[in-house]
């Protein structure tokens, strides 16, 4: 993954982050993004109606990898319109959005399936996850765009953008 572009995010004066000095760091980012057990991902359906699901999921070298069912409305939404929000749990104020595009992974080789299981089974143990179940179609690959982060708003809101 390629080092994101660093700056503030577009926030109103009123909101008095324009005194801010600080900085979230990156690895900071990517920690959360990878301890995360539950992602909250937006989606918008055909008629413009907004859809907020959570989900686990794996982030891996840059990239945070769902699941769900072809059957699942989200999963048919993200056919018209590939593009998501992703928001982590708060953490007293430590605060994750991301802003990305997600695609179905049709096929995936040995090697990618074979990681995304031993992953999985590291996170979430319960389920059981073999290399077989990460071949494809899946898992849903969202690529971050754009995300913010904080945590402690008026001192350190920091924008990362990609691409």
């Amino acid at each position: 993954m390629i080092d994101p572009r660093i700056d503030r995010p577009e926030i109103p004066a009123e909101y008095g982050v324009a005194k801010a000095t600080d900085w979230v760091e990156w690895g900071h980012v990517e920690e959360r993004l990878t301890a995360a057990r539950v992602y909250w991902v937006a989606t918008v359906g055909p008629t413009g109606r907004p859809r907020v699901r959570p989900l686990d999921g794996l982030y891996v070298d840059g990239v945070l990898y769902v699941g769900g069912s072809p059957q699942t409305r989200w999963i048919q939404e993200l056919a018209a319109n590939p593009q998501v929000s992703v928001h982590l749990d708060t953490l007293e104020g430590d605060v994750v959005i991301v802003e990305g595009d997600a695609a179905v992974l049709q096929e995936n080789d040995d090697a990618f399936a074979l990681r995304m299981a031993a992953v999985s089974n590291a996170k979430y143990p319960e389920y059981g996850m073999t290399p077989e179940m990460y071949k494809g179609p899946g898992p849903i690959a969202i690529r971050p765009r754009k995300v913010i982060a904080w945590t402690d708003f008026l001192k350190d809101p920091t924008r990362f953008r990609f691409g």
